[in-house]
């Protein structure tokens, strides 16, 4: 990663909050077309001169925004504006209170978890258009899986993407957040898949306890993207525990798990492509998630621990993060 010095540190403080400001008055969205900043003080009720300074330090400062005459518009990579959003909402909106609140953090642990914002966290998973169709539903195919439990299925655009292209699938879909499955269960009703789709609020720990999942014959497979990252904490027990737990509810079920490969402590710097990664490893942390581990035979070990096998590992590197989907026999 290159090295940035004291002004570089200001600079990002500066600029990041400056964009989240106009991100969450509405003013960046507003910028897929060229617009004066007459008429965005006009529209929004901003100051004129105030905006103006602002939108120029933007300009100056990061690759968001091009000027044209008296205007603004999103630079080229950044329109559509869905995936800016997303990692605005993802990274300031929902783990933004933990970063600014690093020093209470270090000093007392136990305040990070409660700082994230899953309100936020839905909205930045309700700005993302995967391409379609997806990796992850291309490898769910070619292992022939006709119906899944899909653990922490956000807006559940996977369950939706498999079900419109096959159908035959069944899909239940479980998340922790209350709001994601309100998302979720929208999503559904507007693809008119109702019938062969539902979601449930349920955090992966308690599955177990839940009479409304569908019966252990009728699942053929689980699939978990981002799930498992949040139980290293305590350097994997929880994970080895989450694990265990679906093992004993649905043993022999294959369960793809696609998450990713850590890299902060783990004595393995991380390139200029990988400032995603970093960014994710901090907010693990801060928040209570542990750091996830760094390559493929430790997250095999962990499979073990739980007498879980690793089948299959799929493996890329995009958007700054090293990937992975693991195919694990339960």
């Amino acid at each position: 990663m290159p090295q940035r010095d004291v002004m570089d540190v200001v600079e990002g403080f500066c600029a990041s909050h400056a964009v989240w400001a106009l991100h969450r008055l509405g003013v960046l969205p507003r910028l897929e077309t060229t617009t004066e900043v007459r008429c965005l003080a006009e529209e929004f009720a901003l100051d004129e001169q105030i905006l103006s300074a602002v939108l120029d330090y933007i300009h100056q400062t990061t690759g968001l925004l091009d000027r044209e005459g008296h205007g603004y518009r999103l630079a080229p990579d950044c329109r559509p504006y869905h995936r800016v959003a997303f990692h605005l909402e993802k990274f300031l909106g929902a783990y933004g209170a933990t970063v600014v609140r690093t020093g209470d953090i270090l000093q007392n642990p136990g305040t990070g978890p409660a700082l994230r914002d899953f309100d936020a966290l839905a909205r930045a998973f309700a700005y993302l258009q995967p391409r379609s169709p997806s990796l992850t539903a291309q490898v769910l195919r070619a292992w022939d899986v006709d119906s899944l439990l899909d653990l922490g299925c956000g807006a559940a655009t996977l369950l939706i993407e498999l079900a419109l292209a096959n159908p035959q699938f069944r899909g239940w879909g479980a998340d922790a957040g209350e709001r994601m499955v309100r998302v979720a269960d929208g999503h559904i009703r507007r693809a008119g898949l109702s019938d062969r789709l539902s979601v449930v609020h349920a955090d992966v720990r308690a599955l177990g306890d839940l009479t409304t999942l569908p019966a252990p014959e009728d699942v053929q497979a689980l699939y978990g993207r981002s799930i498992l990252n949040e139980f290293f904490a305590d350097g994997g027990k929880a994970a080895v525990s989450v694990l265990t737990g679906l093992k004993a509810r649905l043993p022999g079920r294959l369960l793809f798990l696609e998450d990713y490969y850590g890299r902060l402590t783990h004595d393995r710097p991380a390139d200029g492509a990988h400032g995603h990664a970093l960014a994710q490893d901090l907010t693990q942390v801060l928040s209570g998630q542990g750091l996830p581990p760094p390559d493929l035979s430790s997250w095999a070990r962990v499979y073990q621990a739980a007498d879980c096998t690793l089948v299959k590992a799929y493996e890329g590197d995009n958007d700054g993060v090293a990937w992975f989907i693991h195919v694990v026999a339960l």
